[in-house]
């Protein structure tokens, strides 16, 4: 049985850039909403600023985190981003591993996968 917990900030009150940061390094495996990623865009100035900031954030942690996003009213699209060094295997792999946690936090989960390609240092 895994176990899960939801934290809600005031992002008028509180960073939501800093209170990602402390619950990525305290969870092994976060995902962040849809919410919270429009307010550390937000914070940051740039939806992409704030992509930058995670994908800086998975490298520290040294393992992925996911991104859910509601796409109708009973459905959602969650994406991971890993660090630059991890393989596409290796994501899948990783996910795979935390299949049922996925299910037990969002219901039936079926598997897409893109290739996107990665920007930055390699």
């Amino acid at each position: 049985m895994s176990r899960s917990l939801k934290v809600i900030i005031d992002p008028r009150s509180v960073s939501p850039a800093a209170s990602i940061r402390v619950a990525a390094r305290s969870a092994p495996l976060l995902i962040i909403g849809g919410r919270a990623l429009a307010d550390l865009a937000a914070e940051l100035g740039s939806p992409e600023a704030a992509g930058a900031f995670l994908l800086e954030l998975a490298e520290d942690i040294g393992h992925p985190l996911a991104v859910n996003m509601p796409t109708g009213a009973d459905t959602s699209s969650t994406a991971f981003i890993s660090p630059r060094s991890w393989s596409a295997e290796r994501l899948q792999g990783w996910v795979a591993g935390r299949h049922q946690e996925l299910e037990d936090a969002f219901g039936a989960v079926s598997r897409m996968t893109a290739d996107v390609p990665r920007g930055g240092r390699q």
